[in-house]
């Protein structure tokens, strides 16, 4: 089934095609401030129906994933990882009533860590 998810404004808009199963509700240092229920889904399930000039972006760790959201309205929309799946804010899916959700609880404050960025692994440094 295909779902659209959109922001407050909508400005920013997906469609996604993927089973609504296994959400997540995490009380990591980000999500925590930013209320996430979050739906991860194979990024090759995601596109984005709208420009992606009105999204910001913020990196936390690596160049190749971020947490996106709306500039204009501020809605937090999804996160990119550096493989082939990508987070989405089922609070943002189109015609359904949040409440009705069937959401489990992830303790990342402790699950995920925290701290510095990762040194890379000396096997991806090129030797002159």
């Amino acid at each position: 089934m295909i779902r659209t998810l959109s922001c407050h404004c909508g400005a920013i808009k997906l469609e996604v095609n993927a089973k609504l199963e296994g959400l997540r509700q995490c009380n990591c240092s980000t999500c925590a401030r930013w209320g996430l229920y979050l739906w991860t889904v194979p990024t090759k399930s995601v596109r984005l129906a709208t420009p992606s000039t009105g999204m910001g972006t913020y990196y936390w760790r690596f160049a190749n994933e971020g947490y996106h959201w709306c500039q204009n309205c501020g809605t937090p929309m999804y996160r990119t990882w550096p493989h082939e799946f990508i987070t989405l804010n089922a609070r943002c899916i189109d015609g359904i009533d949040i409440f009705d959700l069937e959401v489990e609880i992830f303790d990342g404050k402790t699950k995920v860590p925290g701290g510095h960025v990762p040194p890379l692994p000396e096997s991806f440094v090129e030797e002159e």
